[in-house]
């Protein structure tokens, strides 16, 4: 008597997630010394201890400590999302990046936190309300959240939302990374926009182009130059020579917005500017220079 064994081949389906389909793409303004803007992007699958996970490649664009402009991959994320749960990879441990499934009043620990001093490491992401958006003729999932102590206490300083396949609405796709303490440690800043190869791209409250650094005539800067005090508070101190030698001012964001300009003196107040990082260029007929500015209350 022979037995038959038929070998039935099931199509396997290891990255039928919505997170991160092809064409994945998120920018975020540096937070950081120099303008530019961080991209993360899908750029492959692998897998881990048996996991299948997606790749997310890191890149920073902006300008150099040599003042041009450059682009530079520094590291790499690996996700997945199931049922709802998009998880991500932290010292040999899959952490909840975000819960979906997620109620009013449930938390979860940050993903992938460093030892700061900052924000404990046990800080927690806590539900406030849930709902629907209709987003590009899609409904999508949010959840609007805070972040919060080990007890669940609010941190009393953040709270945001959080859109299904898309992240944070106005923070960095990994919540810790602005609250590491370091002031140009961070990796990215404020939620610029989405986009993939089925989507089309998602901007609710960025004005400029995705990839927006500064304008061309500003990334014409080639030399810096010292101001002091930095930190400041009050009013930017710029040495007699340089003054005498340049024309007029511009102070940008982080995020290479203008949001000052002026006539060059020797003091230049900053008063009204909320605390953060900006580049204070000057400028003559022929040359223009910058400096990196620490405004701290």
């Amino acid at each position: 008597m022979r037995t038959l064994f038929i070998l039935i081949l099931l199509p396997i389906k290891l990255f039928a997630q919505n997170w991160a389909p092809t064409g994945a793409q998120w920018h975020y303004s540096y937070y950081g010394f120099f303008p530019g803007y961080v991209d993360i992007a899908y750029t492959g699958d692998t897998l881990i201890e048996g996991q299948a996970s997606k790749i997310l490649t890191k890149t920073y664009h902006g300008l150099g400590w040599n003042q041009s402009i450059t682009s530079e991959t520094f590291g790499y994320e690996y996700t997945y999302e199931e049922s709802g749960v998009v998880y991500l990879r932290y010292q040999n441990q899959w952490d909840t990046l975000y819960n979906f499934n997620a109620q009013v009043g449930d938390s979860w620990r940050m993903a992938k936190q460093p030892i700061t001093n900052v924000v404990a490491q046990n800080s927690r992401i806590k539900v406030l309300a849930t709902g629907n958006l209709n987003i590009n003729n899609e409904t999508r999932k949010y959840l609007v959240v805070d972040k919060c102590d080990s007890n669940n206490i609010s941190l009393g300083w953040f709270n945001d939302t959080i859109i299904e396949n898309i992240g944070f609405l106005h923070d960095y796709l990994l919540p810790y990374d602005q609250f590491d303490g370091a002031v140009d440690g961070n990796e990215g800043g404020p939620f610029r926009c989405y986009t993939d190869n089925n989507f089309v791209t998602y901007k609710p409250s960025y004005t400029e182009v995705c990839d927006y650094i500064m304008g061309t005539e500003e990334l014409t800067a080639n030399a810096s130059f010292q101001i002091y005090p930095n930190p400041v508070s009050d009013w930017i101190q710029i040495s007699l020579n340089v003054v005498n030698e340049y024309l007029k001012y511009s102070i940008y964001s982080s995020e290479g917005k203008k949001v000052q300009t002026g006539q060059m003196s020797e003091q230049i107040d900053v008063s009204n500017l909320p605390s953060g990082i900006y580049t204070l260029l000057i400028e003559n007929q022929t040359q223009n220079r910058f400096a990196k500015v620490l405004v701290m209350r």
